[in-house]
């Protein structure tokens, strides 16, 4: 519907462009023209109606064989119409061409300058536009147009060039100090330009803040404890669900270790700063391992546990969403001066059965009278 509209608008502008021819130039063969109406014109001759100067109006009749050709005229005014129809209806690129044909004709006419402008901000060319209306006012020094000042001041403030949309909304005012609805449009815009600039003031603000976060994050994911993790955020992550635990048994967990798994875009934006949140959500893989004291382990009843690793795999695939996390439980022993692990549970996810699935490696420790149940976690 709103195509149909501006095919109608474009349509009027040029019937009207066709429709107010008002001039004929006939130009002949010696390099003259003569501009007027023509009354008459056959294989022979042709009559053409002059305005005459000093007032009034004559006909002349000049020889076919002396004319080299005969164009019709518009006015400027006429093509001025139909460019603002082009521009009326978003025509932008043939709005263009008409208004700087225009422009190149009359370099100090205020309306093709801005209309112009105006099609080349339609096609997004601002720092064109406002060059085009600068000119304007390298040309013309007196008696300057207020639109075409204020239109260019709004396009300073586009910009964020707020000293010159002031400056020229101020020198617009000062044309026509007696226009008071001028003078109320200038104000209006002064307002606007400190609302606008406030507002850019706190973002700017906001930017330099997010700029210093982004830096400290930078540094802070260079450097982790390796022994921990495979990456400051498995590192965090660790430590989050070791905390967890300790609220409940503070010295059941010795050590721990965790690694993640992400592509290599989340790996690079998350390095270099980006949120933690946009590579928890890319996580592919999450292994967990719990160093314990075996004693204090052993003295746990089996479904406390198995209530840990599921308290365990659950945070982890909040976390971490899109993988399926994995928890195991070892303790470590001297063997020959080295260290030695012993598994002693683990908890993963068994697609096939879509449960928890606990392994536990260690003599059973049943809480006397509860019921035997199976080693799954629903």
């Amino acid at each position: 519907m709103r195509r149909c509209t501006q095919l109608l608008l474009v349509t009027a502008g040029l019937l009207a462009f066709i429709g107010m021819a008002r001039a004929e130039t006939v130009f002949l063969k010696s390099g003259n023209k003569i501009t007027g109406k023509i009354l008459e014109n056959n294989d022979e001759k042709v009559r053409i109606e002059i305005e005459v100067e000093g007032g009034g109006k004559a006909v002349m009749t000049i020889d076919k064989s002396r004319i080299d050709r005969i164009e019709t005229e518009t006015t400027r005014d006429d093509k001025l119409k139909a460019a603002d129809a082009l521009l009326t209806a978003e025509e932008y690129r043939r709005a263009e061409t008409e208004f700087r044909e225009l422009v190149r004709q009359e370099p100090k006419d205020y309306r093709g300058r801005l209309g112009l402008a105006k099609a080349l901000v339609g096609l997004y060319r601002y720092e064109e536009a406002i060059k085009t209306l600068e000119h304007y006012l390298l040309l013309v020094d007196r008696d300057r147009n207020s639109d075409l000042m204020l239109y260019l001041a709004d396009q300073y403030l586009q910009a964020r060039n707020y000293r010159d949309a002031k400056k020229t909304a101020r020198e617009a005012g000062d044309l026509y100090p007696q226009d008071k609805g001028l003078q109320a449009t200038v104000d209006d815009f002064l307002k606007r330009c400190d609302r606008v600039k406030s507002g850019s003031e706190q973002l700017k603000e906001r930017e330099t803040a997010e700029s210093a976060e982004r830096k400290r994050r930078i540094e802070e994911r260079k450097t982790w404890d390796k022994a921990k993790g495979n990456s400051f955020e498995s590192v965090e992550s660790g430590k989050k669900l070791e905390d967890w635990t300790a609220e409940s048994n503070e010295k059941l967990i010795l050590d721990r270790y965790m690694e993640i798994d992400a592509d290599k875009d989340a790996w690079g934006n998350y390095m270099a700063g980006g949120d933690e949140k946009s590579l928890q959500e890319k996580v592919t893989r999450c292994e967990m391992k719990f160093v314990v004291d075996e004693t204090r382990w052993a003295e746990m009843y089996d479904h406390v546990k198995a209530v840990l690793i599921y308290g365990w795999y659950y945070q982890m695939k909040a976390r971490y969403p899109k993988c399926f996390p994995s928890v195991t439980v070892v303790s470590v022993s001297k063997d020959g001066g080295k260290e030695k692990e012993k598994k002693l549970a683990r908890g993963s996810w068994d697609g096939r059965k879509e449960q928890v699935i606990v392994d536990r490696w260690t003599k059973e420790h049943r809480d006397p009278g509860r019921p035997v149940r199976n080693k799954v976690i629903k």
